[in-house]
């Protein structure tokens, strides 16, 4: 296999951007196929049938909480690349209804999950092998202000980068 050649550069954007996750969305896996095109998916397969937005459960998150990070691996001397994707999410609020949805998610091996991010893009995290939960706190705070509620990690380790997700997949 011959290895890939750049296409293009990057020009300097404006201004115009915003970190930060706004809402989380995830449905029971695992994938079966995608739909993709130029990084763009329109179609994710489950069990036969492709997801829409009644598939997903919506989880709102506190604004400028909850982040997403992609870390590139390339070994030249093994000839490898990944891309190992977390999702940190943080839910104010230590209440049973919570606790055990947490929990539902924490066993879960193969979820499919999709996040909105401050620019209103919509992005993967674990989609063609499988988003699970690799990490969580509890946390009750100690002074009136403090935090009282969660924070976990959903992670996915992919062949390629994140997809961007066509927003009518998870929104309506």
């Amino acid at each position: 296999m011959a290895c890939s050649n750049l296409t293009a550069g990057f020009t300097l954007d404006c201004n115009d951007s915003n970190g930060g996750v706004e809402k989380i969305f995830i449905a029971n896996g695992p994938v079966e196929s995608i739909t993709e095109s130029a990084g763009v998916v329109t179609a994710i397969t489950v069990g036969g049938s492709a997801l829409t937005p009644a598939d997903f459960f919506e989880f709102e998150v506190p604004r400028q909480t909850s982040s997403f990070t992609e870390t590139h691996t390339v070994s030249q001397e093994n000839g490898t690349l990944f891309y190992d994707q977390a999702l940190t999410a943080v839910f104010n609020k230590m209440e049973a209804t919570k606790r055990n949805e947490l929990l539902l998610m924490g066993q879960a091996t193969n979820m499919v999950a999709v996040f909105k991010d401050n620019n209103g893009k919509y992005w993967s995290v674990g989609l063609e092998r499988g988003a699970y939960m690799t990490s969580g706190t509890s946390t009750s705070g100690t002074a009136y202000g403090d935090s009282n509620g969660y924070e976990i990690v959903i992670s996915g380790t992919e062949v390629e980068p994140s997809y961007e997700i066509t927003s009518s997949i998870v929104e309506a």
